[in-house]
């Protein structure tokens, strides 16, 4: 295994632990083969025109590329994505896939572990079989989550055993409804018979890919699922809709955790049934201009082949829309799919009305919104959604946080 490092002459050397330093984590597997050699230095000549810092392992171990999943060379792994096998691309595209090396640590990109918040509802029924659907779209583990409000006395917790006792009675509660529900969609969930260990342990059923579990956690439901948020990847919530989705999407509960969640946030009303994200509905801002958002939306779009609409409300005359426009553009054509750029403007005071005609007219099946500012809901859709438009949706919302969805 030998280590090269693209940095400066005059730089520090890299100790190894670059976390943090800002570093490329770039390994090539394949050593010494002129194929892996040509890979080794357009990645170098990639680094240097994106004026970028790497730290690159050259590695010829048989053993170790078994361990990496290898089965062709050279092979490129970036920030432990491997990026490809078996070719050598051009510096160019070595330079576009390194320059989006952000994208392979959001959680949207990898999505391993979908959670779903239930209560044991109708509704957070339709959100788990919602889930299920899209983490066998994504081969992904599926974990449902209850959340319970602790019982203390004072700041400690009851000695009576009474909380213990509870918790597994939740618990079956929860591996009956899980049961159920799976059961409906003829897949079967069979929790352990006897209880495994403490509340909060993990349930496996016997189903085959993907694989579920059930998990009690404790505390009051807007923390307890904000905090949850920060060891998954999404997380599916269920909201009323046809008429109540005011009073759930947006009261205190779902509200709180779509604005502290550590991963992305959909919501789905008892109604949504899942067909797949042929379109997909963009809420377009200058707050939503990050270009990795972009790129998450965009990858998320292109597992289920979807259309991505970039769609902006505004007032008729507005500045600076071109200048919002071509650098939409730009990071849509950084990510590299094939689907043609839509973005269309809409003039309106009423955004959330607005959204939702476009939605309605061009059969959208998700509606994205991309927070940067934490008071985002406050200050654009709580304000609507007595809205009669979007009191009467079905349609799935998916809440991203463009900064603090990250691995």
């Amino acid at each position: 295994m030998k280590e090269i490092a693209s940095v400066p002459a005059d730089s520090a050397a890299c100790t190894g632990n670059c976390q943090g330093c800002g570093k490329i984590h770039i390994k090539i597997f394949g050593a010494h083969a002129q194929s892996s050699r040509l890979l080794a230095d357009r990645v170098h000549m990639a680094l240097e025109s994106n004026a970028m810092e790497g730290k690159v392992l050259e590695i010829a171990d048989p053993i170790a590329m078994q361990a990496f999943g290898i089965t062709a060379l050279p092979a490129l792994m970036v920030e432990g994505e491997l990026l490809l096998q078996g070719n050598v691309p051009e510096v160019a595209e070595i330079a576009r896939l390194m320059k989006n090396k952000d994208l392979f640590k959001s959680k949207l990109f990898h999505l391993h572990t979908l959670s779903v918040a239930v209560d044991m509802s109708e509704v957070s029924a339709n959100a788990l079989g919602f889930a299920w659907k899209i983490a066998q779209k994504m081969d992904s583990n599926l974990e449902v989550v209850y959340a319970m409000d602790s019982i203390f006395e004072g700041t400690v917790p009851s000695a009576s055993g009474f909380l213990s006792s509870y918790s597994k009675t939740m618990q079956s509660e929860l591996d009956a409804f899980t049961s159920e529900t799976m059961g409906a969609l003829g897949v079967q969930y069979e929790p352990p018979s006897r209880f495994a260990g403490e509340p909060g342990e993990l349930f496996a059923s016997k189903s085959k890919s993907p694989q579920i579990v059930s998990k009690v956690i404790y505390g009051a439901p807007d923390v307890a699922l904000a905090e949850y948020s920060r060891h998954t990847d999404l997380l599916v919530m269920g909201a009323t809709g046809r008429g109540g989705i005011g009073k759930k999407l947006f009261g205190s509960v779902s509200i709180e955790v779509s604005r502290n969640a550590h991963c992305p946030v959909l919501f789905v009303s008892k109604l949504a049934e899942f067909t797949g994200f042929e379109n997909m509905l963009y809420a377009s801002d200058f707050d939503s201009l990050n270009a990795l958002s972009v790129q998450q939306a965009v990858s998320f779009a292109k597992r289920f082949e979807g259309q991505i609409h970039f769609v902006h409300v505004g007032p008729g005359g507005e500045q600076n829309l071109d200048t919002q426009r071509e650098r939409f553009e730009a990071s849509f054509k950084e990510a590299d799919y094939q689907k043609p750029f839509i973005f269309s403007k809409m003039v309106s005071e009423d955004i959330v009305g607005a959204l939702y005609e476009y939605a309605f007219f061009h059969r959208i099946d998700l509606m994205v919104f991309v927070t940067h500012h934490r008071t985002f809901w406050d200050n654009i859709l709580h304000k609507s959604v007595t809205n009669e438009v979007l009191t009467s949706s079905d349609i799935p919302i998916l809440v991203m946080h463009s900064d603090d969805d990250m691995l």
